[in-house]
Protein backbone atom coordinates (compact mmCIF):
# COMPACT_ATOMS: atom_id res chain seq x y z
CA UNK A 1 0.00 0.00 0.00
CA UNK A 2 1.20 3.42 -0.99
CA UNK A 3 1.76 6.17 1.76
CA UNK A 4 2.45 9.63 1.53
CA UNK A 5 4.11 11.57 -1.38
CA UNK A 6 8.23 12.99 -0.27
CA UNK A 7 9.27 15.53 -2.99
CA UNK A 8 7.29 13.58 -5.72
CA UNK A 9 8.47 9.96 -4.45
CA UNK A 10 5.70 7.53 -3.26
CA UNK A 11 7.01 6.34 0.04
CA UNK A 12 5.97 2.46 0.20
CA UNK A 13 6.70 -0.42 2.53
CA UNK A 14 9.66 -0.89 -0.47
CA UNK A 15 11.34 2.13 -0.20
CA UNK A 16 14.92 2.10 0.96
CA UNK A 17 15.42 4.12 3.51
CA UNK A 18 19.08 6.28 3.91
CA UNK A 19 20.14 8.99 6.67
CA UNK A 20 22.06 11.30 8.64
CA UNK A 21 23.13 11.14 11.95
CA UNK A 22 24.74 14.14 14.09
CA UNK A 23 23.76 16.95 16.82
CA UNK A 24 23.14 19.25 15.41
CA UNK A 25 21.79 18.21 11.96
CA UNK A 26 19.28 20.50 11.35
CA UNK A 27 22.02 22.78 8.87
CA UNK A 28 23.04 20.09 6.96
CA UNK A 29 22.59 20.00 3.15
CA UNK A 30 22.86 16.30 2.52
CA UNK A 31 19.04 15.61 2.69
CA UNK A 32 19.11 17.56 -0.46
CA UNK A 33 21.72 16.55 -1.86
CA UNK A 34 21.47 12.64 -1.68
CA UNK A 35 17.16 12.70 -2.64
CA UNK A 36 18.13 14.87 -5.84
CA UNK A 37 20.10 11.79 -6.61
CA UNK A 38 17.81 8.99 -5.58
CA UNK A 39 15.45 11.41 -7.88
CA UNK A 40 17.79 11.86 -10.81
CA UNK A 41 18.47 7.75 -11.03
CA UNK A 42 15.08 6.70 -10.69
CA UNK A 43 15.68 4.77 -7.16
CA UNK A 44 12.66 4.44 -4.65
CA UNK A 45 14.51 5.80 -1.81
CA UNK A 46 15.05 8.27 0.66
CA UNK A 47 16.86 9.78 3.32
CA UNK A 48 16.48 11.68 6.60
CA UNK A 49 18.31 13.69 8.86
CA UNK A 50 17.98 11.65 12.61
CA UNK A 51 18.92 14.29 15.32
CA UNK A 52 21.34 11.66 17.93
CA UNK A 53 22.83 12.91 20.71
CA UNK A 54 26.45 11.69 22.24
CA UNK A 55 24.91 9.81 25.54
CA UNK A 56 21.98 7.98 22.71
CA UNK A 57 24.85 7.49 20.02
CA UNK A 58 24.89 3.16 20.71
CA UNK A 59 21.04 2.65 21.22
CA UNK A 60 20.55 4.38 17.74
CA UNK A 61 23.75 2.73 16.01
CA UNK A 62 21.55 -0.72 17.08
CA UNK A 63 18.23 1.21 15.82
CA UNK A 64 19.28 1.51 12.95
CA UNK A 65 20.83 -1.61 11.77
CA UNK A 66 17.19 -3.27 13.64
CA UNK A 67 14.66 -1.62 11.22
CA UNK A 68 17.05 -2.74 8.12
CA UNK A 69 18.22 1.49 7.60
CA UNK A 70 20.30 1.05 4.19
CA UNK A 71 22.93 3.04 4.89
CA UNK A 72 23.61 6.77 6.87
CA UNK A 73 26.20 9.33 7.15
CA UNK A 74 27.34 10.56 10.17
CA UNK A 75 28.54 14.36 11.32
CA UNK A 76 29.87 15.87 14.31
CA UNK A 77 30.11 14.99 16.93
CA UNK A 78 29.87 11.36 16.36
CA UNK A 79 32.85 10.67 13.86
CA UNK A 80 35.04 9.04 16.10
CA UNK A 81 32.71 7.50 18.44
CA UNK A 82 30.49 5.73 16.25
CA UNK A 83 33.85 3.14 15.11
CA UNK A 84 33.11 1.20 18.69
CA UNK A 85 29.63 0.40 17.13
CA UNK A 86 30.77 -0.82 14.14
CA UNK A 87 30.62 -4.32 12.56
CA UNK A 88 33.97 -3.60 10.26
CA UNK A 89 35.85 -0.51 9.01
CA UNK A 90 37.38 0.06 5.65
CA UNK A 91 41.04 0.04 6.16
CA UNK A 92 41.77 3.53 5.15
CA UNK A 93 39.01 4.82 7.75
CA UNK A 94 40.39 2.70 10.78
CA UNK A 95 43.92 4.15 10.23
CA UNK A 96 42.51 7.57 10.12
CA UNK A 97 39.71 7.11 13.07
CA UNK A 98 37.35 8.80 11.41
CA UNK A 99 33.89 7.76 9.80
CA UNK A 100 31.47 9.46 7.50
CA UNK A 101 29.92 7.00 5.94
CA UNK A 102 27.97 3.30 7.43
CA UNK A 103 26.71 0.73 4.69
CA UNK A 104 24.43 -1.84 5.79
CA UNK A 105 25.60 -4.47 4.15
CA UNK A 106 23.11 -7.77 4.81
CA UNK A 107 23.17 -7.13 8.41
CA UNK A 108 26.42 -6.05 8.76
CA UNK A 109 27.37 -2.15 9.47
CA UNK A 110 30.71 -1.33 7.76
CA UNK A 111 32.66 2.07 7.96
CA UNK A 112 33.60 4.59 5.38
CA UNK A 113 35.10 7.79 5.06
CA UNK A 114 35.07 9.71 2.07
CA UNK A 115 36.06 13.24 2.90
CA UNK A 116 39.48 12.33 1.60
CA UNK A 117 38.46 11.37 -1.88
CA UNK A 118 35.75 13.75 -2.16
CA UNK A 119 38.48 16.31 -2.05
CA UNK A 120 40.92 14.53 -4.20
CA UNK A 121 37.49 14.14 -6.70
CA UNK A 122 36.76 17.60 -6.29
CA UNK A 123 40.76 18.70 -7.19
CA UNK A 124 40.36 16.73 -10.23
CA UNK A 125 37.00 17.86 -11.30
CA UNK A 126 38.15 21.91 -11.42
CA UNK A 127 41.37 20.53 -13.27
CA UNK A 128 44.02 20.48 -10.69
CA UNK A 129 46.07 16.89 -9.96
CA UNK A 130 47.50 16.61 -6.67
CA UNK A 131 50.22 14.31 -7.23
CA UNK A 132 53.28 15.55 -6.51
CA UNK A 133 52.54 18.73 -5.44
CA UNK A 134 53.14 21.07 -2.25
CA UNK A 135 50.22 22.00 -0.38
CA UNK A 136 49.55 24.27 2.63
CA UNK A 137 46.97 22.49 4.56
CA UNK A 138 45.42 24.92 7.09
CA UNK A 139 43.89 22.78 10.02
CA UNK A 140 44.88 19.38 11.68
CA UNK A 141 41.54 18.00 12.88
CA UNK A 142 38.39 16.17 11.36
CA UNK A 143 38.56 17.55 7.95
CA UNK A 144 42.22 18.24 7.67
CA UNK A 145 42.97 15.05 9.08
CA UNK A 146 41.48 12.59 6.57
CA UNK A 147 42.37 15.01 3.95
CA UNK A 148 46.36 15.42 4.79
CA UNK A 149 46.03 11.32 4.57
CA UNK A 150 44.41 11.84 1.26
CA UNK A 151 47.07 14.06 -0.05
CA UNK A 152 49.88 11.82 1.70
CA UNK A 153 48.61 9.12 -0.21
CA UNK A 154 49.09 10.93 -3.79
CA UNK A 155 52.92 12.22 -2.93
CA UNK A 156 52.22 15.65 -2.39
CA UNK A 157 54.26 17.73 0.16
CA UNK A 158 52.38 18.71 3.33
CA UNK A 159 53.25 21.91 4.97
CA UNK A 160 50.54 21.80 8.09
CA UNK A 161 49.05 24.99 9.89
CA UNK A 162 47.29 24.28 12.91
CA UNK A 163 46.07 26.52 16.17
CA UNK A 164 47.34 23.85 18.33
CA UNK A 165 50.92 22.38 17.39
CA UNK A 166 50.83 19.50 19.05
CA UNK A 167 47.86 18.45 17.29
CA UNK A 168 49.27 19.00 13.81
CA UNK A 169 52.77 17.39 15.17
CA UNK A 170 50.87 14.14 16.16
CA UNK A 171 49.56 14.19 12.51
CA UNK A 172 52.69 14.64 10.60
CA UNK A 173 54.51 12.41 12.73
CA UNK A 174 51.75 9.79 11.80
CA UNK A 175 51.47 10.89 8.10
CA UNK A 176 55.42 10.34 8.29
CA UNK A 177 55.67 7.08 9.18
CA UNK A 178 53.02 5.89 7.04
CA UNK A 179 53.88 7.49 3.93
CA UNK A 180 57.54 8.47 4.42
CA UNK A 181 56.88 11.93 3.33
CA UNK A 182 58.34 15.24 3.46
CA UNK A 183 56.19 17.67 5.44
CA UNK A 184 56.25 20.60 7.97
CA UNK A 185 54.31 21.91 10.88
CA UNK A 186 54.09 26.02 11.22
CA UNK A 187 52.35 28.02 13.71
CA UNK A 188 49.46 29.76 12.55
CA UNK A 189 51.36 33.30 12.26
CA UNK A 190 51.52 36.29 9.47
CA UNK A 191 55.52 35.38 8.85
CA UNK A 192 55.09 31.54 9.12
CA UNK A 193 52.09 31.58 6.19
CA UNK A 194 53.68 34.37 4.25
CA UNK A 195 56.87 32.33 3.91
CA UNK A 196 54.83 28.88 3.00
CA UNK A 197 52.44 30.35 0.61
CA UNK A 198 55.29 31.61 -1.14
CA UNK A 199 56.50 28.21 -1.56
CA UNK A 200 53.45 25.88 -2.60
CA UNK A 201 51.07 25.66 -5.78
CA UNK A 202 48.18 24.49 -3.34
CA UNK A 203 46.41 26.24 -0.48
CA UNK A 204 43.52 24.41 0.98
CA UNK A 205 41.33 25.61 4.12
CA UNK A 206 40.38 22.41 5.90
CA UNK A 207 39.58 24.04 8.84
CA UNK A 208 36.63 25.85 10.13
CA UNK A 209 37.72 29.53 9.60
CA UNK A 210 36.23 31.88 7.04
CA UNK A 211 32.48 29.65 8.40
CA UNK A 212 29.81 32.26 8.03
CA UNK A 213 32.52 35.14 7.73
CA UNK A 214 33.66 34.75 10.63
CA UNK A 215 37.94 34.24 11.76
CA UNK A 216 38.97 34.32 8.47
CA UNK A 217 42.46 32.42 7.78
CA UNK A 218 45.34 35.06 8.21
CA UNK A 219 46.07 35.09 4.69
CA UNK A 220 46.85 38.40 3.05
CA UNK A 221 45.61 38.33 -0.45
CA UNK A 222 48.96 39.84 -1.50
CA UNK A 223 50.77 36.96 -0.75
CA UNK A 224 48.66 34.55 -3.09
CA UNK A 225 50.11 33.99 -7.13
CA UNK A 226 48.10 33.68 -10.25
CA UNK A 227 49.85 29.99 -10.94
CA UNK A 228 47.87 28.95 -7.31
CA UNK A 229 45.00 26.96 -6.74
CA UNK A 230 43.18 27.96 -3.60
CA UNK A 231 40.78 25.16 -2.28
CA UNK A 232 38.62 26.25 0.66
CA UNK A 233 36.64 23.28 2.16
CA UNK A 234 34.07 25.71 3.90
CA UNK A 235 30.31 26.01 1.83
CA UNK A 236 29.03 28.61 4.34
CA UNK A 237 29.40 31.86 2.87
CA UNK A 238 29.55 30.40 -1.07
CA UNK A 239 32.68 32.60 -1.47
CA UNK A 240 34.66 32.77 1.74
CA UNK A 241 36.82 35.40 1.54
CA UNK A 242 40.07 33.62 0.91
CA UNK A 243 38.23 32.07 -1.99
CA UNK A 244 37.52 36.20 -3.17
CA UNK A 245 40.79 37.16 -2.60
CA UNK A 246 42.64 33.96 -4.33
CA UNK A 247 40.39 35.03 -7.47
CA UNK A 248 41.12 38.78 -7.11
CA UNK A 249 44.96 37.47 -7.20
CA UNK A 250 43.78 35.66 -10.37
CA UNK A 251 44.92 32.21 -8.99
CA UNK A 252 41.96 29.45 -9.85
CA UNK A 253 40.20 28.53 -6.72
CA UNK A 254 37.65 24.85 -5.88
CA UNK A 255 35.00 25.68 -3.33
CA UNK A 256 33.54 24.06 -0.34
CA UNK A 257 30.38 22.97 -2.35
CA UNK A 258 32.25 21.39 -4.95
CA UNK A 259 33.69 18.82 -1.97
CA UNK A 260 30.54 18.53 -0.38
CA UNK A 261 28.78 17.24 -3.54
CA UNK A 262 31.69 14.50 -4.29
CA UNK A 263 32.32 13.62 -1.15
CA UNK A 264 28.32 13.14 -1.24
CA UNK A 265 28.84 11.34 -4.71
CA UNK A 266 31.20 8.23 -2.91
CA UNK A 267 28.31 7.69 -0.49
CA UNK A 268 25.84 7.25 -3.16
CA UNK A 269 28.20 4.95 -4.65
CA UNK A 270 28.96 2.93 -1.81
CA UNK A 271 25.20 2.88 -0.74
CA UNK A 272 23.85 1.68 -4.22
CA UNK A 273 26.34 0.92 -6.57
CA UNK A 274 25.19 3.60 -8.93
CA UNK A 275 26.58 6.50 -11.12
CA UNK A 276 26.27 9.96 -9.52
CA UNK A 277 24.33 12.19 -10.95
CA UNK A 278 26.98 14.55 -9.54
CA UNK A 279 25.53 17.47 -12.18
CA UNK A 280 22.09 17.30 -10.30
CA UNK A 281 22.97 16.78 -6.86
CA UNK A 282 25.58 20.33 -7.45
CA UNK A 283 22.59 21.89 -9.15
CA UNK A 284 20.51 21.44 -6.22
CA UNK A 285 22.70 22.08 -3.51
CA UNK A 286 23.87 25.56 -5.42
CA UNK A 287 20.43 26.81 -5.26
CA UNK A 288 19.71 26.28 -1.39
CA UNK A 289 22.94 27.77 -0.53
CA UNK A 290 22.22 30.47 -2.64
CA UNK A 291 18.72 30.95 -1.67
CA UNK A 292 20.19 30.47 1.77
CA UNK A 293 22.87 33.28 1.27
CA UNK A 294 20.23 35.65 -0.37
CA UNK A 295 18.48 35.37 3.15
CA UNK A 296 21.02 36.04 5.62
CA UNK A 297 22.14 39.85 3.59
Amino acid sequence: MLGRSLDSVEISSSTLVYGLIGDPVDHSLSPAIQNAAFRAVGLNAVYLAFQVRKAELRWAIQSLKSIKVNGFNVTTPHKLLVLRYLDEVETGAAEIGSINTVKNEKGMLIGFNTDGVGALNAMKATGVSPDGHCVLLLGAGGAGRVIAYALAGRGCSLKLANRTISTAKLLAKSLHRKFDLKMKVIPLSKKALKDSVNQVDVILNASSMGMNGKCNPPIDKRWIREDQWVFDIVYRPLRTKLLQDAASAGARTITGLDMLVHQGACSFTLWTGKKPPIGEMRRVVSGKLTLENARNR
